[in-house]
């Protein structure tokens, strides 16, 4: 037993690694990669991915399935081949998923109008959230709901003519011209998202502040579609196998929520690469960030999440402040 005359005893060792870890968690909060986690914890990244991967199941999926069963053959067979090489789809997991979903002349013969205008509407229900993500991303006010209604109809129309005219090129460059149709989707898919960004930003923004966003997404998505032909089939396998037809939803919600984390990430990283003091902060908000008469900014919370923060607690956060 020590004396009374003893000295105190030091720091635990957490303590002492919380204690040296201090400067670099520091400077990690005011680096890109810290503001961009606090700016993804405030806008509830985690719960934000996995709605629009239901949504977009629930909605999405079925209105290109829809559309597409509409469309001239050609067209027709551009979009689905589009969405098999998206979702990582080939061989004998895309027959399996041929022959679980019905026929294009199914479709067209089970469709009526009210039909079809319902599945337009669940649709503009994911549009919206995803609009609320970039809104949310650039903290922009909600306003507009009407003229919101038709860009989210405008948006639509222009991703299965996206789908349609990429899937169309595939298939027409084949061998070695594959490479060259890989770099049109990869293009294309930049573009879509830059110009997607702007649409559910009511034009607010300016493109220049957008583009970080427009490019992330669309490499980003090349790249997830590219992983996906790997485990893809492996994930349907095992889901089926263990959950029947229902392993197929099971498995194209994983595939949506993988895509969901990647879009909400990217829309995150463009404010925040614009409000940093960096060579290309300055160039991206160049001409200014908003155009004229766009309303301003809503403001951010009083005390974004930090590491820092949560070191000073020692790693005990109190549920009110979640």
């Amino acid at each position: 037993m020590a004396g009374t005359g003893s000295p105190p005893p030091g720091p635990g060792l957490l303590a002492s690694a919380r204690e040296r870890a201090a400067p670099v968690v520091e400077w990690l909060d005011e680096s890109v990669v810290g503001r961009l986690w606090a700016r993804l914890l405030e806008m509830e990244f985690v719960e934000r991915s996995i709605a629009l991967a239901a949504k977009a199941f629930v909605s999405l999926l079925p209105l290109l399935l829809v559309v597409a069963a509409f469309l001239p053959p050609r067209l027709q067979r551009g979009v689905l081949d589009e969405l098999a090489e998206r979702l990582g789809l080939s061989g004998d997991s895309l027959s399996f998923i041929q022959g679980a979903f019905a026929s294009a002349d199914d479709i067209k013969a089970s469709t009526s109008l009210l039909g079809l205008l319902l599945t337009v509407l669940f649709a503009i229900s994911f549009t919206t959230a995803v609009q609320r993500v970039y809104l949310r991303a650039w903290r922009r006010p909600a306003a507009g709901a009407i003229q919101d209604k038709r860009r989210a109809l405008t948006w639509l129309a222009g991703t299965c003519a996206f789908l349609a005219t990429v899937g169309s090129i595939g298939r027409l460059l084949v061998g070695p011209a594959s490479v060259l149709s890989w770099l049109v989707g990869v293009a294309g898919a930049v573009g879509l998202w830059w110009w997607s960004s702007h649409q559910f930003l009511r034009g607010h923004v300016r493109w220049r502040p957008l583009l970080p966003t427009g490019l992330i997404t669309g490499l980003g998505a090349a790249i997830y579609a590219g992983a996906a032909r790997i485990w893809m089939p492996r994930v349907l396998e095992g889901n089926v196998e263990q959950f029947g037809f229902v392993g197929v939803g099971m498995s194209f919600v994983t595939w949506f929520v993988g895509f969901g984390f990647l879009l909400v990430g990217a829309a995150a990283l463009g404010p925040v690469l614009c409000e940093g003091d960096g060579a290309l902060a300055r160039w991206l908000r160049r001409d200014g960030v908003l155009v004229d008469g766009a309303p301003p900014a809503l403001p951010g919370p009083d005390t974004p999440p930090s590491l820092r923060d949560y070191l000073r607690r020692g790693g005990n956060a109190d549920r009110d402040d979640i």
